[in-house]
């Protein structure tokens, strides 16, 4: 579940407009063209709507709070598909056939531990947009938290946390979308939550910088991913944080969910959205089970 940690220097160096520039030229020699389009445009995503963690949640909230919407670019709010799934670096057998099957036809894929790399980046969706959230990088690899949806994102903020003892980067994305009959703006928090540490710092910082960027939205919020919630204390933590947003977790009648030590790691909060329809699915590609859901206004 977690990748080499780095330090957070390095990464403000690593994901600035020249880093990620410099990434794709290194890249695109031996790629297909796809590719080569599909790391353009993160590369373009990142620098446009990338917000650092070194900027904080203020610059963050301050993006939500100003966007508009307009009717050439609304989700559908009768009827928002997501699908949220950690993907284990798309290294198990069948991932694109699982992949396919889950994403055709959603409007939102919240995905974890998402791994660009030639050998892969042609698997995930081309029509989609894509919000990348870099979390750990080598020469040939970028890893992070992808969220893909139907239509452009109006605000994209991306953080990235340290565990205290790997120092392994945790990254969360936040994207902002318009909605079909309604003023209110949909907020999308995408999170791969710090795992392995000796104490509740770390985790508890990473969710108090989602809730400080969160706090002045008034319309709805999806809150979604892998929480690492393995310890009651953790669980009690994100209880406490969703309390105070006003969300409220989605209930799974036959849960597949992925659980270590008893305790379900991924999950879906929401506020302003009634779920239609939620499902988990069980799949041999990732050691998570993907979570389905549809959602209407």
């Amino acid at each position: 579940m977690t990748p080499v940690g780095y330090r957070r220097s390095v990464f403000a160096l690593r994901f600035s407009r020249a880093g990620l520039l410099l990434f794709a030229v290194s890249l695109t020699a031996s790629c297909a063209s796809q590719y080569v389009n599909q790391l353009s445009q993160v590369s373009a995503n990142s620098t446009s709507f990338h917000m650092p963690t070194e900027l904080g949640s203020d610059a963050c909230r301050s993006a939500l709070s100003q966007a508009a919407a307009s009717e050439d670019n609304e989700l559908d709010a009768s009827n928002i598909r997501l699908v949220n799934w950690n993907v284990h670096k798309q290294t198990g057998q069948n991932w694109k056939h699982d992949y396919d099957k889950l994403a055709s036809g959603t409007d939102l894929v919240l995905i974890q531990e998402a791994s660009l790399r030639t050998e892969s980046i042609n698997d995930i969706d081309a029509t989609m947009h894509w919000s990348f959230a870099p979390g750990y990088r080598t020469s040939g690899e970028i890893t992070g938290v992808l969220t893909l949806s139907r239509i452009k994102p109006l605000v994209q903020c991306s953080f990235v946390n340290l565990e205290p003892v790997l120092r392994t980067p945790k990254a969360t994305s936040i994207t902002q979308y318009g909605l079909s009959g309604t003023d209110e703006t949909l907020v999308v928090v995408n999170v791969h939550a710090v795992n392995i540490t000796l104490g509740m710092g770390a985790y508890r910082n990473q969710f108090k910088q989602i809730e400080e960027t969160l706090s002045q939205h008034s319309g709805p919020i999806i809150l979604s991913g892998d929480f690492n919630t393995w310890r009651a204390r953790r669980a009690e933590l994100v209880e406490e944080l969703v309390s105070r947003l006003g969300l409220t977790e989605l209930q799974f009648a036959d849960d597949n969910r992925v659980r270590f030590l008893g305790q379900a790691l991924d999950h879906i909060y929401v506020r302003g959205l009634s779920a239609v329809k939620t499902n988990t699915s069980q799949v041999e590609s990732s050691d998570h089970n993907p979570m389905s859901v549809t959602f209407s206004l």
